[in-house]
């Protein structure tokens, strides 16, 4: 059990939550499991960039959302705007608590963080700071600038894989000391509802007979789709009964992997849904789904698509870099990056063997409660605690 005999036993968090799209299911899922421990108040927004910044057009959900007002031992004040600066300075003013737990993961938030930090910082509270992206996806001077100037505040760091405590070491020079290992959770708020396979794919209008291979998320150049598509083919020319189900919104242009369509032939063999999956449905993609499929070309942390994978019991295969290792128990199924013929073999191994598909289904759950949100959230609070001991 967690030592809560904390000062004030409690915390404040900045970060966003839904509808807000992004890391708010992260956010959710962290808020709620620290709330069985400790009292939290939360500092959100209420919009945090404009809408043609973030592809699709818009950076809120629409469906069913949380109950807030039915939550317990929270305190939630979302009403941060990315063009009112009176709302960041008012939010470093008012935060109640000696321990302040920041979300990092977007550049464009940078001067508001640093609004907020700045008068965090002169009322003397510690700063706890969780970093999702050590090193950016869109890798330039500029955005390494906006890591370092928020970096800079705090007094803990908290980041998801060994990978990104090295980084921090030695990109910014962050003693590792200061830096706590705590993975992703498995995040279980998409997986509250039991639904078959045939259900599934009956609502998504995919055969029933199939094995299917997903690959969901954003579709962004780090993230590999195009060597999943080359995999594929030879997968195709195995394997007659095979779909590869792609969901995610394009963060780039759909030609290049089209072309790879193309060239192949592959189009009876994929289902396309190139949009962004409300929280309703993403369910349906993995419940219709045998097995998922991370072919990041380059990565350091860990994914929030991979420890969702876990919460509905799916056989994984990644890639091996980063934390994405530690998503599977099985180490044959982290196959060296960029290499699509290998991955292919370990597709075909996966969908030609029903038994290893169940073992690695077991294996996924099994990481699943190794990675729960209680857990995580016992080792976030210890973190509190060193804070307001003094420890650091």
């Amino acid at each position: 059990m967690v030592d809560t005999t904390l000062p004030q036993n409690s915390v404040t968090l900045i970060g966003s939550l839904p509808p807000i799209k992004g890391i708010s299911p992260y956010c959710y899922e962290l808020m709620m499991a620290l709330s069985k421990y400790i009292y939290v108040e939360f500092i959100g927004f209420e919009k945090m960039y404009p809408d043609f910044l973030y592809p699709g057009g818009k950076s809120k959900e629409e469906g069913i959302m949380p109950d807030f007002s039915k939550i317990n031992n929270v305190s939630i004040r979302n009403f941060l705007v990315y063009y009112n600066p009176l709302t960041w300075i008012w939010a470093g003013l008012s935060i109640k608590n000696k321990v302040v737990h920041v979300q990092w993961w977007s550049h464009v938030l940078a001067p508001i963080y640093f609004v907020i930090l700045s008068i965090c910082k002169i009322r003397r509270k510690k700063i706890i700071i969780t970093v999702h992206n050590v090193t950016p996806h869109e890798k330039n001077g500029f955005n390494q600038f906006l890591n370092r100037s928020i970096l800079f505040f705090g007094d803990h760091f908290i980041v998801h894989s060994l990978k990104n405590v090295k980084q921090l070491s030695e990109t910014y020079y962050v003693p590792k000391e200061k830096t706590s290992l705590v993975p992703i959770g498995s995040s279980i708020s998409y997986n509250t509802q039991i639904v078959s396979q045939k259900e599934a794919r009956e609502k998504l209008k995919l055969p029933l007979e199939k094995k299917i291979i997903l690959f969901f998320g954003h579709i962004r150049e780090y993230k590999g789709l195009d060597i999943l598509l080359e995999a594929f083919a030879t997968v195709t020319n195995e394997m007659n009964d095979v779909l590869l189900l792609i969901a995610g919104t394009p963060w780039e242009k759909w030609e290049k992997y089209e072309e790879i369509i193309q060239k192949y032939n592959l189009n009876e063999n994929i289902k396309l849904f190139l949009q962004f999956i409300p929280s309703d449905d993403v369910k349906y993609f993995y419940h219709a789904s045998d097995v998922v499929v991370l072919p990041y070309k380059d990565f350091t942390s860990q994914s929030a698509v991979g420890s969702v994978t876990l919460s509905f019991g799916k056989p994984l295969i990644v890639s091996n870099v980063g934390g994405l290792s530690d998503f599977v128990k099985d180490k044959n199924f982290a196959v060296e990056p960029n290499n699509s013929n290998l991955l292919a073999a370990k597709i075909i191994a996966v969908l030609a063997d029903d038994s290893l598909i169940d073992k690695l289904s077991r294996d996924s759950r099994d990481l699943s409660e190794e990675y729960s949100w209680d857990r995580i959230s016992e080792a976030t609070v210890e973190q509190y605690r060193h804070a307001l001991n003094g420890s650091y």
